[in-house]
């Protein structure tokens, strides 16, 4: 018998001694993270993967280099205790799972439309081996509406069973930092749950309570749930383009944003955050365009969230014009000159490309034909060759040897304590030096042009 099958008490009681198996569909960057935390808790857990050669080398311990404290070790410990196995078997899978949670991406096109097909094609696949007992948890965020008007539809079709009644059904996003997931989930924060019935949110509320120290916020159901999570994402991606534009504000009024923003905080309504080369991350330059595309279905102008994401995306421009200006002030020929890149990830000492601006800023400094070098000490050679087309080097200080502007777009460890001595002693005088992130409070000298984002 499978946990949503059972009686009230038996499902409390399987709970408590940790009986349960846990099937994690997608063995990725977060798909590991939280099979670990349901590991750490007690369960027993099979990743599920399409990658061939991922499944065989989890299998043997062999687990990939991802920056998340505790995930390999978390891994091999299961493997070790034999409570955890990597298949590519979704009827093994869910021959041994009682709950099933799905944490695959959601990407969109190249016209910002969400991309369902992986999750419809994976439902019919799941809804085809699906039992009576089995709930599914879907962790990855969703267009609004998608857990109720696409996921259940398809699982009982291709089941022949009934959602709420023969198998549980509900969203509870993941609500994580890359490089803290772990403590993200069992520590930081409540879990959002929804269910599309009583039993499926109480089944889901139970079970996540059992390693989430700071407890459940139950909604009213699986679309309240999505809302919250695509809500969150908006809101935040909105007030970073307001620092954004503010920024490029400040900029001409020639006042320094950062003093300005300091006294604005000074006061609890007060939050301006930090302005940037742009917005990247698996998150917030995607979950407006679900948002966007839900709105125009429903006949509403989501006018704040398109210019949000008008405004956030056209930074990586705004940091090649600060190139141009830079290298106009110092009399440079922008054409022969080196342009040094700090940085591929879209955030300081996290090992994530996707949507990160500095792939934007070299797709157009190439369009150019210019002569741009990039170091991140994240990645390598083989690595950037499938990501970019750019000149590479694992060597920060041969990417800075003559460079005539440098540009920080990564706040990785690596650049705090040596870049500012290696850049005066390697770069071409007088250089450029682009700070993104404002973490350097250095001064301009003749040598060196110093330009922030809002100043």
């Amino acid at each position: 018998m499978k946990y949503f099958e059972m009686s009230a008490v038996l499902a409390e009681q399987s709970i408590k001694n940790r009986s349960l198996t846990i099937a994690v569909f997608g063995q990725g960057k977060m798909g590991l993270p939280i099979s670990v935390v349901f590991l750490e808790a007690g369960y027993k857990v099979v990743g599920v993967d399409i990658n061939p050669e991922l499944v065989e080398n989890l299998n043997k311990g062999l687990v990939p280099e991802i920056r998340e404290p505790g995930v390999i070790e978390g891994i091999r410990k299961g493997i070790e205790s034999t409570r955890y196995y990597a298949t590519m078997s979704i009827e093994q899978a869910l021959e041994d799972a009682d709950i099933i949670v799905i944490i695959i991406p959601i990407i969109v096109d190249d016209d910002k439309i969400p991309n369902l097909n992986p999750l419809t094609e994976l439902m019919e696949k799941i809804g085809s081996n699906l039992k009576k007992g089995h709930i599914l948890i879907q962790e990855t965020t969703l267009p609004i509406g998608t857990t109720e008007d696409v996921i259940l539809p398809i699982l009982e079709i291709h089941s022949g069973l009934t959602a709420g009644v023969d198998f549980g059904l509900g969203f509870s996003p993941e609500r994580t930092y890359s490089g803290r997931v772990l403590k993200d989930i069992t520590e930081n924060y409540p879990k959002i749950i929804g269910g599309i019935n009583l039993k499926s949110t109480d089944r889901m509320a139970l079970f996540y309570s059992s390693f989430v120290q700071k407890g459940v916020i139950e909604t009213s159901s699986a679309k309240t749930a999505e809302t919250v999570k695509v809500f969150k994402g908006v809101y935040r991606d909105i007030n970073i383009a307001i620092a954004n534009e503010l920024a490029k504000i400040a900029e001409k009024l020639d006042v320094d944003f950062y003093e300005v923003r300091k006294a604005v905080n000074s006061e609890p309504s007060g939050n301006l955050l930090l302005p940037g080369a742009g917005v990247g991350g698996h998150c917030i330059p995607v979950y407006p365009h679900f948002l966007i595309q839900t709105a125009k279905n429903l006949g509403v102008k989501p006018t704040i969230i398109q210019a949000g994401r008008e405004v956030n995306m056209s930074m990586p421009q705004h940091v090649i014009n600060k190139i141009i200006q830079g290298l106009t002030y110092l009399d440079k020929d922008i054409k022969t000159s080196k342009i040094a890149l700090l940085g591929l990830s879209y955030r300081g000492n996290v090992k994530e490309h996707r949507y990160s601006p500095s792939i934007d800023i070299i797709r157009i400094l190439n369009d150019d034909q210019l002569n741009v070098y990039l170091h991140d000490p994240l990645y390598k050679p083989e690595e950037i060759k499938e990501i970019v087309s750019v000149n590479f080097s694992e060597n920060l200080e041969e990417v800075l040897t003559e460079a005539d502007c440098i540009i920080l777009l990564a706040d990785h460890k690596d650049y705090e304590k040596s870049l500012v001595s290696k850049m005066e002693s390697l770069a071409n005088k007088p250089y450029i030096f682009i700070d993104t992130r404002n973490i350097y409070e250095i001064e301009e000298t003749e040598e060196r042009k110093v330009y922030r984002i809002g100043v």
